[in-house]
């Protein structure tokens, strides 16, 4: 939360931080909390220091420049961006183009502190806009001047990349350090926020076309335009992949829901790729945990090994499959596999937690988030006043058609038993192709509204969500359960061997929570499913992709946001969109200097489709496209 740092400069908190450490100073004996809160003030007091110590090295440099520069309009530029770096973040911010300069600075020096992945920004369009409305009245600005200063930020937000080991990138295809913007939705009081900088955020967005920031829209229907709604929508037709919608019914009852004070919870911002916190009072570690559910379905099956890993015993042994007699004795193997893993997991998180505690405190993070100031706790020690870690989860609609498959080609239809089935899974369906066909046609699918698959999703969710819940984290919170993938769903596919479902060994999983490519044959039925999982269970956020192969005039964007808003009215948490025809897609792997710059929606977060690896590339060709004329998927070519 920026607001404080723009309203009082941060010379205030050094101010506040020395009060803070004398007052302590003072006492006669200290206890070990009191011994660390005064190094936490000492701390702040240094690196904001360091904060200012930085923009005066700036203004210095921008004043020699000015002093060298022959260009009287260029001179004129850089002296006024001397003056500017002279005063903010040290002082208070009195324009907008002070704003956002003190804003970047602050953001550099995170950067400098922390891990350079998703330091998210906030709600930048009711941060900053008390000093856009301010320089519009007094004539100080022009839109056209608003413009060009956000684009400027957008271009800093998004020229700020990693460097990232080549395992990494097999994991994490094409990601940036995916800052986050969020735009519109309600304020605190729970009233229309949606402003005019809102829009020019919007339009900065649509004529940048810039991978990150990773810009997210709020949406409430309740209280938003249909103005609104529908420009949403032609920015995405635009950019073809950028906002993602955000349902704000669904997502503050959600928080609420994990203890948030409403008035909290409508002042939400999304971390990333689309975890939910509340800005600036939510210290949520949102993927401290990334568990491929795959992988707890494969010990279930092989009695705790799995194919990647040979004759291994990885976990417990939960029995042979071949002698269970019941769907549910199977589930419940799967169920102690699953509880196994998110223990391991926990535990590990743990003792990272423990030794960034010891190693790597940050008092400059926690000075802009509301609670470490007032405590003398540092928020690697629970200072901020919301202190969740998040649990993301991979092969969601894989292993939920998976349990479907077992449940009805075992149990119900008894084409088959656990050998035949183990012996298909093991070939990779070789010789069984028969078999194979089974899987893939006549057993139920998430995303199709066969009441099977949606029980096993529900319970799939409910259970992961109540094992969670009862986990505390080292900084006192909660850990909170999420569906997205970012590109795991190919790394880890990859590595996976053929599943019952259907899927063959090798291939990518389902993105995020989206039901898998070429399965649910209409929209509607493949947005009912999504929305029918209880939102309240997921309060680490999700992700669903959906594809359009294209949007033609005002008619199809209105069809394209009334989908939205009905989905949203459904329940549905978040949507996101690419709006291109496998055609089109195909191409651009196939010529890529075509499409130098083309954006994609991968899972959570934006990437250029040339940067994406092979497999990661074929799974976003393969997603399901959809009519809006009429909601029919459209069959891949090769399926």
């Amino acid at each position: 939360d920026y607001t404080p740092a723009l309203e009082k400069g941060v010379e205030y908190s050094i101010k506040e931080a020395a009060a803070k450490e004398k007052e302590i100073r003072s006492r006669d004996t200290l206890t070990a909390e009191e011994k660390k809160s005064l190094e936490f003030y000492i701390s702040v007091q240094i690196v904001l220091q360091g904060v200012i110590a930085y923009a005066g090295n700036l203004s210095r440099r921008a004043a020699s420049l000015a002093d060298d520069e022959k260009d009287p309009v260029k001179r004129k530029v850089l002296k006024e961006m001397s003056k500017i770096c002279a005063r903010v973040p040290a002082k208070p911010a009195r324009t907008l183009r002070e704003a956002v300069n003190a804003i970047w600075i602050i953001q550099i020096a995170i950067h400098a502190e922390s891990i350079n992945i998703a330091m998210s920004p906030g709600r930048l369009d009711q941060v900053l806009y008390p000093y856009y409305k301010q320089d519009i009245e007094n004539s100080k600005i022009t839109v056209k001047e608003a413009l060009e200063l956000v684009g400027c930020l957008w271009l800093k937000i998004n020229d700020n990349t990693n460097l990232v080991p080549e395992t990494a990138e097999e994991l994490f295809g094409g990601a940036s350090t995916v800052p986050a913007v969020t735009l519109g939705g309600i304020d605190e009081d729970g009233n229309d926020a949606v402003n005019d900088l809102t829009y020019i955020m919007l339009r900065v967005t649509e004529l940048l076309m810039t991978r990150d920031p990773n810009v997210n829209a709020r949406y409430n229907y309740k209280k938003n335009s249909y103005e609104y709604r529908n420009r949403l929508a032609e920015v995405v037709y635009t950019t073809k992949a950028i906002p993602a919608f955000y349902n704000d019914i669904a997502a503050i009852e959600t928080l609420v829901n994990q203890g948030v004070k409403r008035e909290h919870a409508n002042d939400y911002a999304i971390i990333g790729c689309v975890e939910l916190a509340s800005a600036g009072r939510s210290y949520d570690s949102s993927s401290s945990v990334m568990l491929n559910l795959v992988s707890a379905l494969e010990l279930a099956l092989y009695n705790g090994k799995r194919p990647a890993t040979g004759d291994e015993q990885i976990s417990p042994e939960t029995g042979d499959p071949e002698s269970f007699t019941s769907f549910e004795e199977f589930r419940q193997a799967f169920i102690k596999q699953l509880k196994w893993l998110m223990g391991q997991a926990i535990e590990l998180n743990e003792y990272f937690g423990m030794a960034y505690q010891e190693v790597l405190p940050s008092p400059l993070l926690s000075v802009f988030f509301k609670g470490p100031m007032e405590s003398g706790k540092d928020l690697i020690f629970g200072g901020a006043l919301y202190n969740a870690s998040g649990a993301t989860h991979i092969g969601f609609a894989d292993t939920v058609d998976s349990l479907s498959a077992i449940e009805q080609a075992i149990f119900v239809d008894r084409v088959c038993g656990f050998d035949e089935l183990k012996k298909a899974l093991k070939t990779d369906f070789t010789r069984h192709a028969r078999l194979h066909s089974y899987l893939i046609n006549r057993t139920p699918k998430y995303g199709c509204g066969d009441p099977v698959s949606q029980g096993n999703a529900s319970a799939l969710i409910l259970f992961l969500y109540e094992e969670y819940q009862k986990h505390v984290n080292y900084r006192g919170g909660k850990y909170r359960p999420a569906y997205w993938t970012m590109t795991n769903h190919a790394g880890q596919g990859k590595i996976a061997g053929a599943l019952p479902s259907g899927r063959k060994a090798g291939k990518v999983f389902a993105s995020g929570i989206t039901p898998a490519s070429q399965v649910a044959d209409d929209l509607a039925s493949c947005l009912k499913s999504v929305a029918r999982l209880n939102t309240l269970f997921i309060p680490g956020g999700l992700a669903l992709n959906l594809k359009y192969p294209s949007i033609y005039g005002d008619e199809d964007i209105k069809r394209f946001s009334d989908a939205i808003e009905a989905y949203f009215r459904y329940g549905g948490l978040q949507v996101q969109f690419n709006i291109m025809s496998y055609e089109m897609l195909i191409d651009a792997k196939n010529n890529p200097e075509k499409y130098p710059e083309l954006l994609v929606r991968v899972s959570g977060y934006s990437a250029y489709f040339k940067d994406l690896n092979e497999e990661m590339k074929n799974e976003i060709i393969t997603r399901t496209e959809y009519s809006l004329r009429n909601g029919a998927a459209t069959r891949f070519r090769d399926q």
